[in-house]
């Protein structure tokens, strides 16, 4: 049995040929590990002789957009083989190496068993990659809370954080999608809404902006872009974007623990 296994960089590709030069069939397989993750194996692959085995393995579904060095690690039946790279991920580019992004977000005022509306939101993740985020919900008149999971149980399904505004009033915050307490550093999404109590939302992508601290929370020096939510609202003819800050009151904290393969990735808003 003859092979040669090479890594492209350029395109992200682990590279597999075996060819069966003997006279009586044989196997071949290997697997593929990145960033000290499995992420595929072929099985056994029985060849005749004189027959050819040529695989493509992308790798971008299994790197770890966290960090700057990675590895692969292909390992065949007569063998292993190490491939090291160094590149820098952008840990929001939706078109790049898939990590946790908001599915959709909505405003739901009516039928909740408080009586107060609540943020429901989504995430996703395309990729093999398990990432423990962190979402902060930040509007007007909320307490400070926080969940530590799932309301179902099930990580990377549907989120609900409960508001202290009430279902007439017109709720402006920002929602951002984080790497939690392992790499407060990452930014994987944001998004930042106005939901008027005619059911008409207005979302856009903000600047990320920092994370506040514990201590900001405690004293409520949380910083908001929107300026011209701080003013009482007498109707819906208000200019959501602002460049602006201004200060409001709390900090709402969603501990999101996202593992595996979800859905499809969403249609940015």
């Amino acid at each position: 049995m003859e092979y040669a296994i090479t890594y492209n960089q350029s395109t992200q590709r682990v590279c597999t040929v075996a060819k069966n030069t003997g006279d009586q069939n044989q196997s071949f397989g290997y697997s593929v590990w990145v960033d000290d993750k499995p992420l595929a194996d072929s099985g056994s692959i029985r060849l005749t002789p004189g027959d050819e085995f040529r695989g493509n393995q992308a790798i971008t579904d299994g790197i770890d957009a966290t960090r700057k060095n990675h590895s692969v690690m292909v390992s065949s039946h007569n063998g292993t083989f190490y491939f090291n790279f160094t590149q820098n991920i952008d840990t929001m580019d939706e078109e790049g190496v898939p990590t946790p992004h908001f599915e959709y977000l909505t405003i739901k005022r009516e039928e909740t068993k408080s009586g107060q509306p609540r943020v429901v939101l989504e995430v996703e993740n395309e990729g093999n990659r398990t990432y423990v985020p962190e979402a902060e919900v930040r509007t007007l008149k909320s307490d400070s809370r926080y969940l530590s999971d799932a309301s179902d149980g099930n990580p990377g399904g549907q989120y609900s954080v409960r508001l202290s505004e009430a279902n007439d009033d017109i709720i402006a915050g920002t929602v951002r999608l984080y790497g939690g307490k392992f790499n407060p550093g990452i930014k994987f999404d944001r998004v930042s809404f106005v939901s008027y109590p005619n059911g008409t939302l207005e979302t856009w992508e903000p600047e990320f902006g920092d994370i506040p601290s514990q201590r900001e929370i405690e004293e409520r020096e949380v910083y908001y872009e929107n300026e011209s939510a701080r003013e009482q609202y007498t109707g819906p003819d208000v200019d959501p974007i602002s460049d602006r800050a201004s200060k409001v009151g709390a900090v709402l904290v969603v501990v999101a623990i996202i593992a595996g393969v979800w859905y499809r990735r969403r249609g940015r808003r």
